[in-house]
């Protein structure tokens, strides 16, 4: 049956009030092209000329005019000498049009509407990401791990620094840059990691990236196609499991001890895995250090299998009773199968979103073009000042001031729990890092993180780094609160566990 083309009369639409901040123009446009789409308008219909509608609604002339130029501006009305100003025939988009045309049967469209069936996004909503807007911690609330105390760093030099970036005579900075990182960066980093990781590398062998987590995306995706099988370390850090989880990858959960990951348990449950992922300097969240017997275990297995070890290097600066330990990719042979992986967020503040990949020589060009093809490059502004920072020793000092006020803190965390929670939270030897995996001697342990949260403490349960259950236990930073609020903080826990 063809549609009835006859055009309505003239009618005036209940348009409602204008909201507050909104001009009458605007709702007048608004509350019109709204009327239009919706159909309520429909094509061919005539609207009241503009001194009628002006009168009709209280409006002045000149806002009514400007309201329908617009409109007939961007093609929802038409106005012909002697016809009047109609609703157009055609809307300006094709898809509107249709929807205008058709309003009915796309609605019942889009109602049915669901997410394709894909299998990243089936995975993706069976994990809540480790960083979503619903993990993250709102404020700084004792004794959320992970982080680093913010209002230590040195912004003014780092304001100074990147003043210094941002002159005219250095505008190219904020041009596209080379996808493997600044070369005033990467020579940086190299530097750095001869000194304080023990890692002799050119700066051609490193990537800088804007996370860890991108950079175990990478390998992923390259090294560990289809379903193969991926070792990880349990209890681990969540944020790679779930990457792991979501890639497609097989993940094997290799158990953790106090000399880290178990070689010959990860030899028999998957032989072949292409890949490990470790965090051998002081493993996440347990605290422990890989052995040497270990780290060469691993490396030969890596070698036998021509698997790859992904090396997380997330916080081994803060290293409290002796030097850092050398990382695995400084000892010999290493560098054939360790894709180390460092962090600034850490060690800086957590929006630099700077990291980087130190890389077998013949995985640089393939990791360069991923890294390329997926982000083009890190933040290059960000990079230059980074490199000033390091270059001109800034960053080494201020790593050596952490690591004094870390210890500090650790020390004031330890007294403490001694204080307050016997009988309720041991804590072992603090020995790194900015926090600790106690053991929970009391209670459910998801109902003394429930508690603690409605008191005003944030820590996280040891349960969300496992697989496999262990004791029940909590993961407690210490790192950004100062010694007067661990020491309050301690006190509000021991009353809250105590009930």
């Amino acid at each position: 049956m063809p549609l009835d083309k006859t055009p309505p009369q003239v009618v005036f639409l209940p348009l409602g009030t204008p909201e507050e901040g909104v001009s009458l123009q605007g709702w007048l446009y608004e509350s019109l092209r709204r009327a239009i789409l919706s159909g309520r308008l429909p094509a061919g219909s005539k609207l009241p000329s503009t001194r009628s509608m002006a009168e009709y609604y209280g409006l002045a002339r000149g806002t009514v005019q400007a309201a329908y130029q617009q409109l007939l501006s961007e093609g929802y009305l038409q106005a012909r000498t002697g016809s009047g100003t109609r609703v157009s025939e055609v809307l300006p988009d094709p898809t509107l049009n249709a929807g205008y045309v058709r309003r009915k049967v796309v609605a019942e469209v889009q109602e049915k509407r669901t997410a394709p069936d894909t299998p990243w996004l089936k995975r993706l909503a069976e994990i809540e990401p480790i960083f979503s807007r619903r993990t993250l911690p709102t404020g700084v609330r004792p004794f959320f791990p992970h982080r680093g105390d913010i209002n230590a760093f040195p912004i003014d030099l780092w304001r100074k620094l990147h003043t210094q970036q941002l002159r005219s005579s250095r505008l190219t900075m904020l041009l596209d840059a080379d996808p493997a990182g600044l070369p005033e960066l990467r020579e940086a980093i190299a530097g750095y990691l001869a000194i304080a990781r023990g890692v002799q590398v050119s700066p051609e062998r490193i990537l800088v990236l804007g996370s860890v987590q991108q950079g175990l995306d990478i390998c992923l995706r390259l090294l560990a196609p289809g379903d193969s099988q991926v070792w990880m370390e349990d209890p681990g850090y969540p944020g790679a499991r779930q990457l792991m989880d979501i890639s497609g990858v097989t993940r094997v959960d290799v158990p953790v001890d106090r000399s880290g990951i178990k070689v010959d348990e990860g030899r028999r449950l998957a032989p072949g895995a292409r890949l490990a992922y470790v965090t051998p300097s002081r493993q996440a969240p347990l605290g422990g250090e890989l052995s040497p017997a270990r780290r060469l275990a691993l490396l030969k297995w890596a070698a036998e299998q021509g698997s790859y070890i992904f090396e997380d290097d997330y916080d081994s600066e803060y290293r409290f009773i002796a030097k850092p330990i050398p990382a695995l990719r400084s000892m010999p042979g290493a560098e054939h199968s360790v894709i180390m992986a460092g962090t600034f967020s850490k060690l800086l503040f957590p929006s630099i979103r700077l990291a980087y990949l130190v890389l077998p020589e013949h995985l640089v060009e393939s990791f360069t073009r991923a890294s390329a093809l997926m982000s083009r490059h890190a933040n290059s502004l960000a990079q230059a000042v980074l490199a000033d920072f390091i270059h001109e020793g800034h960053f080494d000092r201020h790593v050596r001031r952490m690591r004094k006020i870390y210890a500090a803190r650790a020390d004031a965390f330890a007294e403490a729990a001694h204080k307050h929670w016997q009988g309720l939270i041991e804590v072992p030897e603090i020995r790194a890092g900015m926090d600790i995996a106690c053991h929970l001697q009391v209670e459910n342990e998801q109902e003394a993180f429930a508690r603690l949260q409605v008191a005003g403490i944030d820590a996280l349960p040891l349960a969300s780094y496992c697989v496999e259950a262990r004791p029940p236990g909590l993961v407690m930073g210490f790192a950004p609160y100062e010694e007067r609020a661990i020491e309050d903080a301690a006190r509000a826990v021991a009353h809250t566990l105590r009930g």
